[in-house]
């Protein structure tokens, strides 16, 4: 019987999620896990830009991803990219090209819908993305330390975000990636989306294992700086972060206010993926290595590279923004 890609639905769906819970559950029960999903695609932006696809071979799964619709800035043009994620083949079928087969046809797909680039996230060896003509894009993360000011913290106002904080964040998230060759292009049913995800994978986890915060800071009535920071197992995960100020000074103020609240704890690990362009004078990075999901992008139509190949300092990709 002849291969398909069918949409990830109904039967198709549950198939999908049964076998790829046991990788990617990220401590949800099998239900949650299921709610997760649901919750993604019911939002305005995954509702309109994200769906979940099937290779089957009669009525057996043999592959399947996501399919995201991204918007990129790339060497100052915003480009319409095929994001690829969770490409999973179970063990009963795997040794067959299944995964390959599945992705070409997302690729010839995405060149009829009009799409110019895919990029992907490899968790395996990048070699298997390469002769798919991806390659990869550097990203680092980094391990930092914040200077706790004597005496007690800023005094500075940091307050919860809402929905009222979103057109200032995309303002800032534009000027930030405006001075980068690669980064997202984010609107405000984008940034929603991404703090939507990480406020629901807490509030599914167990009781306590995991917590989000979105925090700004508030000058006339509009936020001047805001981050988003997951915090388990005593790390911290900024999972996106900016400041109007390009030195940083009021994020780096903002992770002295959130660390003051913790006198008498252990400090935490504080992580990110940080543009090389922003590092707030209250921090130091005491660690820098490649992100463990390496980033991969290659062209559809026009087959051409980016050239000259990019270099992290010209990258602005958020952890929060992982697919």
């Amino acid at each position: 019987m002849a291969l398909r890609v069918v949409p990830a639905v109904d039967a198709v769906l549950e198939r999908v999620l049964d076998d790829t819970y046991p990788l990617w559950h990220a401590g949800l029960s099998r239900e949650h896990y299921a709610k997760f999903w649901a919750a993604h695609i019911r939002t305005p932006w995954g509702a309109a830009h994200l769906d979940r696809v099937a290779l089957v071979d009669g009525p057996h799964v043999v592959s399947s991803a996501k399919c995201y619709d991204l918007s990129l800035r790339l060497d100052g043009r915003i480009r319409r990219v095929l994001g690829i994620g969770a490409v999973f083949t179970p063990p009963a079928h795997r040794g067959r090209g299944r995964a390959r087969e599945l992705i070409t046809r997302l690729l010839e797909r995405a060149v009829t819908d009009g799409q110019e680039f895919a990029m992907l996230f490899s968790e395996i060896a990048p070699a298997f993305y390469e002769r798919l003509d991806f390659v990869p894009v550097p990203t680092l993360e980094w391990t930092i330390e914040v200077d706790q000011k004597r005496g007690g913290a800023p005094a500075m106002l940091v307050r919860s975000g809402d929905d009222r904080d979103i057109p200032s964040i995309v303002e800032m998230s534009a000027t930030r990636a405006a001075g980068a060759r690669l980064a997202l292009d984010r609107s405000e049913d984008f940034v929603r989306f991404g703090i939507s995800r990480k406020r629901l994978l807490s509030g599914l986890s167990p009781l306590g294992t995991r917590e989000t915060e979105f925090l700004v800071v508030e000058e006339g009535h509009q936020a001047v700086a805001y981050l988003v920071c997951t915090a388990q197992d005593g790390r911290w995960m900024i999972e996106e972060a900016g400041d109007r100020d390009p030195a940083g000074a009021r994020l780096g103020a903002m992770l002295q206010v959130m660390l003051a609240r913790l006198p008498s704890e252990r400090l935490p690990e504080i992580r990110g993926w940080w543009p090389q362009s922003l590092v707030p004078p209250q921090i130091k990075v005491a660690a820098s290595v490649s992100t463990q999901g390496v980033l991969m992008i290659r062209p559809l139509k026009d087959r051409v590279l980016p050239l000259p190949p990019l270099a992290a300092e010209e990258v602005v990709f958020w952890h929060g923004d992982y697919f």
